[in-house]
């Protein structure tokens, strides 16, 4: 297997920040993962592989619903964090590796699902292995939280964006402006023919390169719903979450004291506390018959 390219070599970044990854990132709503175990008519003692599973905010919400889960991820860390989360479910097993990488039965899945991880996964890899896992019409389900202009928060965005601008210019380049739900939407819906582009077009608007032609011909029945919702920061909460984020990593490690004073200026300016709104994605397609 070749080494990741591109922002994919930034992928094994969180397992070193994986106690706060796991403190301040934020879960998944019930309401969405009841809409996707309803499009693949998931019930309990369904088979299902999540790509990805992070410290297990996902994770748990699917052996709760009495799934019978295979869970990957390339961090030990993260897993060890996974394993807390779940306690002693006996429906869960963990699988240490990329997802590129690791042994599992194919046709033997009712669903695929990954939270914020699939865009770390080599495109032309993922999407031809996510199909081969699951039975003729099963539910692959992606979910992340994106973050949309809403009620001003587009504003706040620039302000970061200008903070960046002023010490790393570099990291601007391919990263769009923060776009509001209707136009996100949009974009995402005009793709529905290919799995792929809507997940690239969701993901920073391509900027992932998540596109594959072949994936058209492996899922069909796009569909994509969402769940709005707003968090208010502190300046220490909104770096504490920044320090878990790839964009942090890409920060050379000298300059990072000065892009988070800048951050803080933000924040100070609106008053101590920002907020923060995102459309709660999820993506669902069903395996073309073979």
């Amino acid at each position: 297997m070749t080494q990741p390219t591109g922002l994919r070599r930034y992928a094994q970044v969180f397992d070193r920040v994986a106690a706060d990854y796991d403190a301040y990132r934020p879960g998944y709503p019930d309401a969405i993962i009841d809409v996707a175990l309803r499009r693949g008519g998931l019930e309990a003692g369904a088979r299902v592989l999540e790509v990805g599973c992070g410290t297990g905010k996902l994770t748990e919400l699917l052996v709760a619903r009495g799934l019978e889960v295979d869970a990957v991820d390339p961090g030990a860390a993260m897993i060890a964090a996974a394993r807390k989360r779940v306690r002693d479910a006996p429906n869960v097993h963990f699988h240490h590796g990329r997802f590129e990488e690791v042994t599992l039965p194919e046709d033997d899945y009712d669903a695929v699902f990954s939270a914020t991880a699939f865009h770390w996964v080599e495109p032309e890899v993922g999407w031809t292995k996510a199909a081969a896992h699951l039975h003729d019409r099963g539910l692959l389900a992606l979910l992340v939280y994106a973050g949309v202009e809403h009620e001003g928060s587009g504003d706040v965005d620039r302000e970061f964006r200008a903070v960046l601008e002023e010490h790393v210019p570099e990291l601007l380049d391919g990263m769009p402006p923060m776009r509001d739900l209707d136009t996100l939407l949009r974009d995402a819906r005009a793709a529905r023919a290919n799995v792929s582009a809507v997940w690239d077009s969701i993901m920073f608007e391509g900027s992932h390169d998540l596109t594959v032609d072949a994936a058209a011909a492996l899922f069909e029945d796009v569909e994509i719903d969402h769940a709005l919702e707003s968090r208010d920061h502190t300046a220490d909460e909104l770096i504490a979450l920044y320090r878990t984020s790839s964009l942090h990593a890409r920060i050379p490690e000298e300059l990072r004291p000065m892009v988070e004073a800048g951050d803080r200026t933000v924040v100070t300016r609106h008053g101590g506390s920002v907020r923060w709104w995102s459309a709660n994605a999820l993506v669902t397609a069903r395996r073309v018959p073979r």
